[in-house]
């Protein structure tokens, strides 16, 4: 199916201007003039048959679909020069720059063959798989993004997006949105080296029925109203953390404000319920005060309800903002540590304005106080159980009012 607004009725083959397949021999030039050609016509389909590609940069144009056939791979060129920016943007594979009705689809794949440029970001990266930027109204369908020599994603005031059952291989960040609104995530695939999520300053971002595996964190990310909802974490990463080769999973999730970027918007009004995690270090994570790009912006109200965790190895930990506007809920939860884990507590929280726990099911093996509240103004718990049983299961210091 076409995305929503792009042409179907007029198609051309890359074949058609002089692209072939299996040979070392750029098709750049021949890409983009099928992608001009199909635009001239006032939009349709850009196929990529069967075979191997190699291209360079390709700059996609509104009411234009590139549909990438079963077994068509777009491999991405090693040679630094057959890359470009646009407006300012940084190098990618695709570029897709003040464009709107545009889409890519599969069931075909994009390489970025682990490109490596010495002395790019963190001294080694190399460019984007695809980069939005000024765009509206882009549709991302059933295709595979793998060896990002960057993000597979970066996206830059996207507005009105989808992205359905794309998966993800390897590379860093997977998709990474910054001042984007919009963006409708559903049941992709994302096996990141680095971040699955990541940016700041978005509005309205659904994510449901996705799978998250990675060597960094599930979500990195700043937004206003985020909805996650039945998606499964994993770890260790299956593709390593390029910059320290580890592959443990740090956070499903963490709040995401540097101040370098000077961000306009808190993290506010996020919902994630009916999720699963397994042998990820942590939940959720927040430092206003030390946590990395984490003190441009606070997060205000977060809502975490229907939760099962097992194989944890570090607590909940929230340090909030000083004037304590962090509203935080956590309901219904089961939270289990590794059997591996040292003693601490299960949930940390200090500086918030309310702190709801209901339902909740924690298992740690070695006992102690598993639940620590402190400079916070109302502290709810209501139906909590530990496992083991402990005489002291709190501590609480400087809480205005605990209603139990």
């Amino acid at each position: 199916m076409a995305a929503v607004g792009v042409p179907a009725g007029f198609e051309m083959s890359i074949t058609e201007k002089g692209a072939k397949a299996g040979v070392e021999k750029s098709a750049t030039s021949a890409i983009q003039a099928t992608i001009d050609a199909v635009a001239a016509r006032g939009g349709g389909i850009v196929r990529v048959p069967k075979g191997v590609f190699n291209t360079g940069t390709i700059h996609l144009k509104s009411k234009v679909r590139l549909f990438l056939e079963k077994d068509a791979i777009l491999q991405g060129s090693l040679t630094l020069g057959d890359y470009t920016g646009s407006n300012g943007a940084p190098p990618a594979l695709i570029q897709i720059d003040g464009q709107e009705r545009v889409s890519i689809e599969g069931p075909g794949t994009i390489d970025g063959m682990n490109l490596r440029k010495p002395g790019g970001e963190e001294g080694f990266r190399g460019y984007h798989t695809i980069h939005v930027q000024n765009s509206n109204r882009i549709a991302f369908r059933d295709f595979t993004v793998r060896n990002s020599g960057n993000y597979a994603f970066m996206c830059r005031n996207m507005q009105g997006a989808t992205l359905t059952r794309i998966n993800i291989r390897g590379g860093h960040d997977g998709l990474h949105a910054q001042a984007c609104r919009d963006i409708k995530v559903t049941d992709c695939d994302f096996r990141t080296g680095d971040d699955a999520f990541a940016g700041c300053d978005n509005h309205d971002i659904e994510v449901t029925g996705t799978k998250i595996n990675s060597s960094c964190n599930g979500f990195r990310l700043g937004c206003v109203n985020l909805v996650v909802r039945d998606c499964e974490f994993w770890g260790p990463g299956e593709a390593a953390h390029q910059i320290s080769g580890r592959h443990n999973m740090l956070a499903a999730f963490v709040h995401f404000a540097p101040p370098d970027r000077k961000p306009q918007f808190p993290s506010d009004r996020w919902l994630i319920e009916r999720i699963t995690l397994r042998d990820v270090d942590a939940l959720y994570l927040y430092d206003n005060e030390r946590g990395l790009w984490q003190q441009g912006q606070p997060a205000k109200r977060i809502i975490f309800r229907n939760i099962k965790a097992t194989g944890l190895t570090k607590p909940l930990r929230i340090l909030g903002d000083k004037p304590q506007q962090l509203e935080f809920l956590l309901d219904s939860a089961d939270l289990s540590y590794s059997s591996q884990a040292t003693a601490g507590f299960v949930i940390d929280v200090s500086r918030f304005g309310s702190l709801k726990l209901k339902n909740l099911t924690l298992h740690h093996p070695e006992g102690g106080p598993l639940i620590r509240a402190v400079d916070g103004k109302i502290l709810t718990l209501e139906n909590i159980e530990l496992r083991p049983q402990t005489a002291t299961p709190y501590q609480i210091e400087r809480v205005a009012e605990v209603i139990r």
